[in-house]
């Protein structure tokens, strides 16, 4: 039988292109009026932790993959969820060779036991560490996987001084709903004769698949990067109990969201679905952790990213070029890791803890653009 004929967009990234800033001062300016200057907690001590040099060898059981010592604390300790991804590739390579900190990726894999692991440490570039999750694991198996990664990477010996100053769930993918019609259509066409085939459940049965991969691909990994976020990120409650030198209140959580949420999403019901879910989930989570600890948590939500799988969605020549404005609103990834590293350097230049922030792409006629980033909730 024919099953669904679907197409599936990871996270998407750009590399070589210019900042948003560069050409567009106005978006810079955007994000200012925006902006809330925040406070550091008074309960929290600024001292910076001292790092351990103990050796972390590649390879080891403790569910991480690296041929680095510990993170040194001067450098920003950042992960990014959904590493692999075009999108992620593009943080990991702006954060790690760019703003030269200290990256731990962390993605899904086909095969644990393979030694496609030890590749994507070594070929990635700015990847310190790498982290393989379950590929169709639960909230909490991919939780799991990631809080013993992380916890294994920054306290290699269980010293607990370590801490994220940010986590970017860059993990996603696209589905559009099974045609009823089309889906009948072909199955009759593909099984003729065989009339024990209740093609009405099986209908149903893909239509599910859908939405729950939808959910998995989609707010699964948000869920777990927030729980993460609890235990880990600069300023948290946990990892200033259990260490008095926390840098205190600065931590940043970022996930990729979807300006078609914010409004009905009808033939794509399930990634509409995921992705309002995960808006809720940050608006939730955000005002809640910032008053915890003093983290922002903040949704950007892109129309669609400039990458070669979405221009191939879109048809048309994938060379560059725009002449007829096909991809005049995809935003290029490199504009957005621009203003995460923004808002990692400078967190009084962050939307409130809890905000979505739709990213609409600003293209010129000569080719050359950036990116404005608005507040919408």
């Amino acid at each position: 039988m024919t099953m669904r004929s679907v197409s599936t967009i990871l996270s998407s990234s750009s590399t070589g292109v210019a900042s948003s800033y560069t050409h567009h001062p106005r978006a810079y300016q955007i994000i200012r009026y925006f902006a809330r200057p925040r406070r550091p907690s008074p309960h929290k001590r600024r001292g910076r932790p001292t790092s351990n040099n103990n050796n972390n060898k590649l390879g080891n059981n403790n569910g991480i993959l690296t041929n680095n010592p510990p993170p040194q604390h001067s450098k920003k300790n950042v992960l990014v969820i959904g590493s692999q991804g075009q999108l992620g590739k593009t943080l990991v390579s702006h954060f790690g060779n760019q703003m030269n900190w200290n990256v731990l990726g962390a993605d899904v894999i086909v095969d644990p036991s393979s030694n496609e692991n030890d590749t994507i440490v070594q070929q990635s570039k700015g990847m310190k560490a790498y982290i393989p999750l379950p590929q169709d694991g639960s909230v909490a198996d991919l939780s799991v996987a990631l809080y013993r990664g992380v916890s294994n990477y920054l306290s290699p010996n269980n010293t607990k001084s370590a801490s994220l100053d940010a986590i970017v769930c860059a993990s996603g993918g696209w589905m559009g709903d099974v045609n009823k019609f089309d889906f009948l259509q072909h199955s009759i066409n593909d099984n003729e004769g065989l009339e024990d085939i209740d093609l009405e459940e099986e209908y149903i049965r893909e239509s599910s698949e859908v939405c729950e991969h939808m959910m998995r691909v989609n707010y699964y990994p948000i869920v777990a990067g927030g729980m993460i976020g609890q235990r880990f990120l600069n300023g948290s409650s946990s990892s200033s109990i259990m260490d008095d030198s926390s840098r205190g209140g600065n931590g940043l959580f970022v996930i990729i969201g979807a300006s078609a949420a914010l409004s009905p999403t009808p033939g794509m019901l399930g990634y509409g679905s995921a992705k309002a879910a995960s808006h809720h989930f940050l608006q939730s989570y955000g005002p809640s952790v910032a008053e915890e600890n003093g983290a922002t948590s903040v949704g950007i939500l892109p129309l669609m990213l400039d990458t070669p799988a979405n221009r191939a969605m879109l048809g048309g020549d994938d060379d560059g070029n725009d002449n007829d404005g096909r991809y005049s609103k995809m935003v290029k990834p490199i504009h957005i890791a621009n203003e995460i590293g923004e808002w990692i350097k400078n967190p009084h230049l962050r939307p409130h803890s809890g905000s979505l922030v739709k990213v609409i792409a600003k293209s010129r006629m000569d080719g050359s653009g950036g990116a404005a980033f608005h507040l919408v909730r």
